[in-house]
């Protein structure tokens, strides 16, 4: 080797020995290693461990802990062993709400237990009354605390303003005019100034909760709705006066099945289509006993028994504000004429056409016509309807029915309200004469349960041949009945022909409400008739009907 080599190694040895030595001194002086610092997005999870106990101290086995993240609402759940011991090994930090169910209820509620990184929190759980208490005060308040948060979520919704759809509106402005015909909106030289009106589209501000029932609205009003009033009624005819040359029948019960079924639809703004199919099935007490008057409303101008009848099909429009309403179609003029109310439903009140109808209106069917009717909102009311009077007529020439009325609510005398009517109608079905009838129609209100009515009409050519009608009597309703909703009425009406033919006539009602859509009327008539030149005879008719309405 040569003596540079050797020079070389001795170095290399000697730097090693040096290097040795400073790293053993280095170990000896080290403290012991720092745990690593935690660093921003590491997984740090931590636990919690407990005792569930019963009010005995004795562990509960195989009981469901649960544990829900206060953060995200995340869950966890732990099984106790036969100790009554559990553990949730490994939960991420942050609060949770641990909660023990038995038996379908709450039997532990603790919120708000923290766990740290890398620790295991101790909560031992003691299931008795007083933890069960605590836990359904907690769930009560929390249950609270949401509903308080939600209703101030639905306010701050409904109070949130958006805009409307655009709307089309007319303004009135002022131009100038030029020689050219060009319109200018400041003044120029030789222009002349002019009114005009401009459409323009424009947004409101409506809130959210305006939004929404106006939608509502919409949809309702252009929905078709089918509505059904259906009743079945039994009366049996008892002769009270008469023998069996002028009165035959005695003793009889009649029977009669009514169902109507309605339909309603919203087609246009302010205009609804009506229609009323109806169809009786059964017998009624004129088919037998010879009255002036019906004694079952129900069969009032109705072609047929036993088949379909349409009763009504009509539109109606609402104009001006809704101060002028003009309906058109095939019409019962009745219906909006003499809105008698306490004595016009044969449904709800009394069951005799002579206590629901004014006789000498002396509309015999129903017909194509058409009825306006004006309501200022003041009180005051003027109608007027035309409708055709015969089915078998070949032209409105030869059976033109016209109605007319005026009416005027208002308090008298510090009395409740009352309505007032007068009325006029003609008919030209009879070949030789126009004839015409007048009639007055009076509801007054005594208190809010007691109410009395009134009727009167006269019809006829001259002076001394007229026919008279006249009808009054009491309604009352919440007071002296079964129930809160239930009404009652009784009614005396009188019916006198030029000819000498008579009839008085007078009823009693209960109307019974079973539910909300089932109603039962009880009901008696007594009739007595005096024919031309004939011997009396009276019949007391019983009866009672089950309503359905919905």
């Amino acid at each position: 080797m040569s003596l540079q080599r050797y020079r070389l190694a001795r170095v290399a040895a000697v730097g090693l020995m040096v290097l040795g030595s400073a790293v053993a001194a280095l170990a000896q002086q080290a403290p012991a290693q720092a745990p690593m610092p935690n660093m921003p997005g590491m997984d740090m999870r931590g636990g919690i461990r407990g005792t569930v106990r019963n009010a005995n101290k004795a562990g509960v086995p195989d009981t469901i802990v649960t544990a829900v993240s206060a953060t995200n609402g995340a869950k966890f759940e732990a099984t106790t062993d036969a100790q009554g011991n559990y553990s949730f090994g490994a939960l991420p930090v942050g609060g949770y709400n641990i909660t023990v169910v038995s038996a379908g209820l709450t039997a532990f509620r603790r919120q708000g237990v923290q766990v740290t990184a890398d620790q295991n929190v101790t909560l031992d759980i003691t299931l008795d009354a007083a933890s069960a208490q605590q836990a359904a005060d907690t769930e009560r308040q929390v249950l609270l605390e949401e509903l308080a948060e939600l209703r101030q979520r639905v306010t701050d919704l409904e109070s949130s303003a958006v805009l409307s759809e655009p709307e089309t509106r007319v303004k009135r402005v002022e131009v100038f005019v030029d020689q050219n015909g060009n319109e200018h909106d400041e003044p120029v030289p030789g222009a002349k100034k002019a009114i005009t009106y401009r459409r323009e589209r424009v947004y409101r501000r409506q809130t959210i909760n305006e939004k929404v029932e106006e939608a509502i609205a919409a949809a309702e009003e252009h929905n078709v709705k089918i509505g059904v009033d259906a009743a079945v009624m039994t009366q049996y005819a008892q002769r009270t006066k008469g023998n069996d040359e002028v009165a035959p029948i005695n003793r009889h019960a009649y029977g009669l099945a009514s169902a109507d079924l309605f339909f309603t639809a919203g087609i246009a703004q302010n205009t609804i289509f009506f229609a009323d199919i109806v169809a009786l099935s059964g017998t009624a007490p004129n088919a037998e006993i010879d009255t002036l008057t019906l004694l079952n409303g129900y069969t009032a101008r109705l072609v047929a028994q036993n088949q379909l009848n349409l009763r009504e099909v009509w539109l109606r429009t609402e104009l001006f504000s809704n101060r002028l309403a003009l309906t058109t179609g095939r019409l019962d003029l009745t219906n909006y004429f003499d809105n008698n109310a306490f004595a016009n439903d044969e449904s709800t009140q009394f069951l005799a056409d002579a206590l629901v109808n004014n006789q000498m209106l002396g509309l015999e069917s129903n017909g194509t016509g058409v009825a306006a009717e004006f309501d200022p909102k003041n009180g005051f009311r003027a109608k007027f309807g035309l409708q055709q009077s015969n089915d078998n007529a070949t032209n409105l020439s030869e059976s033109l029915f016209t109605l007319s009325e005026v009416g005027y609510t208002f308090t008298p005398f510090s009395l409740p309200e009352g309505s007032y009517r007068l009325w006029f109608r003609t008919n030209n079905a009879s070949e030789q004469i126009l004839e015409k009838a007048v009639g007055v129609s009076i509801d007054q209100k005594l208190t809010n349960a007691f109410g009395l009515f009134g009727r009167y009409g006269t019809q006829g050519f001259e002076f001394d041949q007229r026919d008279h009608y006249w009808s009054a009597g009491v309604g009352v309703q919440n007071r002296h009945v079964f129930n809160p909703q239930d009404t009652w009425g009784v009614g005396y009406a009188e019916t006198k022909l030029f000819d000498g033919q008579r009839e008085k006539l007078v009823e009693g009602y209960y109307n019974l409400l079973l539910t909300d859509r089932l109603r039962m009327t009880f009901n008696v008539i007594h009739a007595l008739e005096t024919p031309v030149g004939g011997e009396k005879y009276g019949y007391l008719l019983p009866g009672i009907k089950i309503q359905a309405a919905f």
